[in-house]
């Protein structure tokens, strides 16, 4: 079997075997970033123009620019100013790759001892799709592998197509995908989904969520909802208990920090909403890393920098500062009472998003919950530490527990 090879500067890309070598040393480079590669190694010298690379990369689906500049901001640093080697912009117009390259083939037999990377999941790629809320926004929402589905509630900021790329997300879809369809969308305001609605409400929240279990064809299955999605999906669970077959609740707390009445909380939230709408959007990543150091404290350094560039990407400061009123004001402690279904309750016991107390007030208000600590601080576990394992063996067992409720 044939393979194509470029070489350029210190660097060797496979493009058949998906692999960046420089100086015979493997370059974790995966996804849509090494497709972007690809398209601009394959053209070097020449313009290659943002609808083009666009269109090529996620022919199948629309995504805002920001995607792309965020796919050339992670190759930029995968060539890491090699010399010879130079990706120039064109404002407003497109890239062009500045190097020396040369094309051969080979026979496709690995030429040196780096291992290629293995591909970062097991099945075939996810199908995005869009369809309605109650109030005609827009939501953004995918489905991967198949079997019976897990429906995963939206969370703090994603994009259905960097998360699918990313060191931090890929391993968590692939955990919730091996076995089962796995549903998951951006919450309104962020993401591939509408970025200007005209509501932004927790309300708002449970009724996307409908919205989503209605355009995927879901009837009835287990819930999982991590961080703020926790709380929309009790909600859920509470008001729609023919749907909802079981519970995964991780991060998750029942009041917001207005509703908590502690002053000292309230200050701190008012101020961030007043500096996000003035820092958060800036090229420098300074003030999104005071997010990001509370979501990932013990995080490898890649998952760190790649957290801080998407939040940037995701939505507009003025959202997020929306998003941390709507937030504040979050109360189910009485819905809770009406969960009927199984449910299961994880935490971490060094969040410093959500403190460990709120994961015990969730799980206590409803009834028969399972709480299980773990021994994290991450507020979004990653798949190097410890607890990752009993993460995942947790989620897995009580699936299987509910197998037969659920689908």
């Amino acid at each position: 079997m044939a393979g194509i090879v470029y070489t350029f500067g210190p660097f060797r890309l496979e493009a058949d075997e998906r692999r960046l070598l420089r100086d015979e040393a493997l370059v974790p480079l995966v996804g849509k970033a090494f497709d972007t590669l690809v398209l601009l190694v394959e053209r070097a010298g020449t313009l290659q123009k943002q609808r083009s690379l666009l269109d090529q990369l996620w022919p199948d689906v629309v995504v805002e620019l920001n995607s792309l500049q965020y796919n050339v901001s992670v190759v930029r640093r995968a060539l890491g100013g090699a010399p010879g080697v130079e990706i120039q912009t064109v404002r407003g117009q497109g890239y062009r790759l500045v190097a020396d390259v040369r094309r051969t083939e080979i026979d496709g037999t690995p030429t040196s001892g780096a291992r290629a990377p293995e591909p970062s999941l097991p099945f075939e790629p996810q199908r995005s799709y869009f369809c309605k809320a109650a109030d005609g926004v827009r939501l953004g929402y995918a489905t991967l592998g198949h079997g019976p589905p897990l429906v995963k509630a939206a969370h703090w900021l994603s994009h259905l197509e960097l998360d699918w790329d990313s060191p931090v997300w890929t391993p968590w879809i692939e955990l919730l995908g091996r076995g089962r369809c796995l549903i998951r969308y951006d919450a309104r305001g962020n993401g591939m989904s509408d970025w200007n609605p005209q509501e932004l409400s927790f309300e708002a929240f449970v009724s996307d969520l409908g919205a989503v279990f209605d355009a995927a064809g879901v009837e009835r299955a287990p819930l999982l909802g991590m961080s703020q999605g926790a709380a929309v999906a009790a909600s859920y669970a509470a008001r729609y208990p023919a749907r909802v077959s079981g519970l995964v609740l991780i991060g998750g707390c029942a009041r917001g920090w207005r509703v908590k009445a502690k002053p000292a909380l309230t200050q701190r939230f008012e101020a961030l909403m007043v500096l996000v709408r003035q820092g958060w959007g800036a090229d420098h990543a300074g003030f999104r890393q005071l997010f990001t150091a509370a979501f990932l404290p013990d995080g490898p350094q890649h998952c760190v920098d790649w957290f801080n560039e998407l939040q940037r990407l995701t939505t507009t400061p003025d959202n997020v500062a929306r998003l941390l009123s709507t937030l504040g004001d979050v109360d189910v402690t009485r819905e809770l009472r009406a969960v009927r279904c199984p449910t299961l309750v994880l935490h971490s016991r060094g969040d410093m998003v959500v403190p460990f107390k709120d994961g015990i007030e969730l799980a206590s208000g409803i009834p028969g919950a399972r709480f299980v600590p773990l021994d994290s601080k991450n507020h979004v576990l990653h798949a190097d530490e410890r607890a990752w394992g009993r993460l995942g063996d947790e989620i897995a067992g009580f699936l299987a527990e509910i197998g037969d409720r659920g689908g």
